[in-house]
């Protein structure tokens, strides 16, 4: 006579694999979407940094290279002059999706598409790069700075308007693609609290901002203390 499970059997073996699957499904949704972050900000950061390094070859340092607004400090570039600057520099070495007008909160950008689903928008003199992990969030008035947007800087010199005194700009310059260091103080602690709001935190206006900073500080993994979720 061959043995068989009980319906009752049964139900219960389904329900136990229910509550381990209730428990351990969403971890794996987590640790997957924080591993696709991870990918993105560390391929972006090595795209743009050896476009900009082939690009030196032809254009030479990029301390040379032409900076957008460099009188006055109230003045965003134009699309034009972004694209221009774009067309110049990086064009030939990037392969990007598309590249696009992005009007956003009544400004414009010079949007990058890339084949992963990100975009980088130039902002603020070129030198301010916001990095959108996913597209679909550049429209949201909810994206935020650490989860949705992540904040790099192609920085290579003080512009003259500049205090080159000021103790915020100490660690921005950098020769080429690097994640906003603005107002940081060259630690990783310092990349969790900035004194004026900048830190790796979900609050203020301006928190988020070195969270690019706090996980390449970290070899671009995401901290397990970090207070975003995915």
């Amino acid at each position: 006579m061959k043995k068989a499970f009980t319906l009752a059997e049964v139900l219960i073996t389904l329900g136990i694999i229910g509550v381990v699957a209730a428990l351990t499904i969403p971890t794996l949704i987590q640790n997957y979407k924080k591993k696709v972050v991870e990918t993105k900000l560390s391929k972006v950061y090595s795209v743009m940094n050896q476009a900009i390094k082939m690009s030196t070859i032809e254009n030479g340092d990029t301390t040379t290279w032409k900076y957008l607004a460099d009188a006055q400090t109230d003045s965003n570039v134009t699309y034009e002059e972004a694209l221009d600057w774009y067309n110049t520099y990086l064009a030939d070495y990037l392969r990007p999706q598309k590249v696009e007008k992005v009007s956003s909160q009544g400004k414009d950008y010079l949007g990058v598409y890339f084949s992963d689903g990100s975009a980088l928008l130039f902002a603020l003199y070129i030198y301010d790069i916001f990095y959108y992990i996913d597209t679909k969030t550049i429209a949201s008035a909810n994206a935020k700075f650490g989860k949705d947007i992540f904040l790099f800087r192609f920085f290579p010199k003080r512009l003259s308007f500049q205090d080159e005194n000021n103790p915020a700009l100490k660690y921005s310059y950098n020769p080429g693609f690097a994640s906003s260091c603005y107002d940081w103080d060259g630690t990783y602690e310092g990349a969790k609290h900035s004194p004026d709001g900048y830190g790796c935190f979900d609050t203020g206006t301006n928190g988020g901002k070195h969270c690019s900073k706090l996980i390449e500080l970290n070899h671009w993994k995401i901290p397990d203390d970090y207070p975003f979720k995915f």
